[in-house]
């Protein structure tokens, strides 16, 4: 897979009051988290676990206007670093190296969570736990569960004073997949565009990875649409609570979210060099690679769901009928 498919952790005590005050002051600390995670300047350095891998990352993000720029270095392993403004992302590396070649993750900052997070009470239970402390700042804990296990859980802390998520912990039943974790952070101060300024070399490659378009949508190096709603091939079973978010359908590119996980689907049918059927996982992150049902292609599916999950969606994918 390239890097776009792979570019995609005490007890608590529970203060007893009304479910719908509850559910409403849960919907209150999301939409806090959403907005400080695009709307706030914020610099830092966050610690990344995914299975055995750890990444140590220096993130900044600075708001112009209703303009998001961020820049994101990676402390350890080789060189490398992921700038993105607006749809635009690209991965910068020294020359000669293959930094760009690996897979970039950034945790929560990979646009996991949408500009509005509703989730579905139907799938996932919220609720809102004490306080706490991370990065020397106080924290609030919610914890977001699911009520099948068709999906996974999440542990959030966040920021008290300006709702910044600090904290994330991706839970399968009692297994932690994924840990993210500011270990210093400073929010709401003015960075200046010097901020963002590359740490690498002056000579250093450029791999873009997405691209911005007029109506919005998404674009990847070949200049394709990522926003067409049709394909060839679909799933003909998808977890509760799942919606198509976008297709790229010249390469049946479809892709998925609950508002909160997402998993993309890559039907290929050309003459290629067709890879074993296989399931691996990397943290919450699953993918799995397998001949399509009735022949005449192969179908992959990369995601955040358990393997189960994300076999019974692979093995449901047809070609869709006139």
């Amino acid at each position: 897979m390239n890097v776009r498919a792979l570019a995609v952790l005490s007890g608590i005590f529970f203060t007893v009051i009304p479910s719908v005050a509850l559910a409403s002051e849960a919907d209150r600390w999301l939409e806090r988290m959403v907005k400080a995670l695009r709307a706030e300047n914020y610099s830092g350095v966050f610690t990344y676990v995914r299975g055995s891998e750890i990444d140590s990352i220096r993130i900044v993000h600075r708001v112009e206007g209703n303009q998001e720029h961020e820049r994101f270095v990676y402390l350890n392993g080789e060189p490398r670093e992921l700038y993105r403004s607006g749809g635009r992302s690209e991965c910068m590396a020294p020359r000669g190296s293959d930094g760009c070649a690996q897979s970039l993750t950034v945790g929560p900052f990979a646009g996991t969570f949408p500009e509005e997070l509703v989730l579905n009470r139907t799938v996932y239970e919220v609720r809102v736990g004490g306080t706490g402390r991370v990065a020397d700042r106080r924290a609030r804990r919610l914890e977001i569960r699911p009520r099948l296990s068709d999906r996974y859980g999440h542990e959030l802390w966040l920021d008290e004073a300006t709702g910044l998520l600090l904290q994330s912990v991706l839970i399968n039943g009692n297994e932690v997949l994924e840990a993210f974790q500011f270990s210093e952070v400073t929010v709401g101060t003015n960075l200046p565009p010097s901020a963002l300024a590359s740490t690498l070399p002056a000579d250093a490659s450029r791999s873009v990875l997405a691209e911005a378009l007029p109506n919005g949508g998404v674009a990847d190096e070949g200049g394709r649409d990522h926003m067409s709603l049709a394909s060839t091939y679909e799933p003909t079973w998808i977890p509760e609570g799942f919606m198509q978010i976008r297709v790229q359908s010249r390469d049946n590119h479809l892709s998925y979210s609950d508002g909160l996980a997402t998993f993309s689907l890559f039907v290929e049918t050309a003459s290629v060099a067709e890879l074993p059927d296989l399931v691996t996982r990397v943290g919450g992150t699953v993918m799995v690679t397998q001949k399509l049902s009735g022949g005449g292609g192969q179908v992959t599916l990369v995601g955040e769901l358990p393997a189960v999950t994300a076999k019974r969606v692979a093995d449901s994918v047809l070609r869709r009928v006139p």
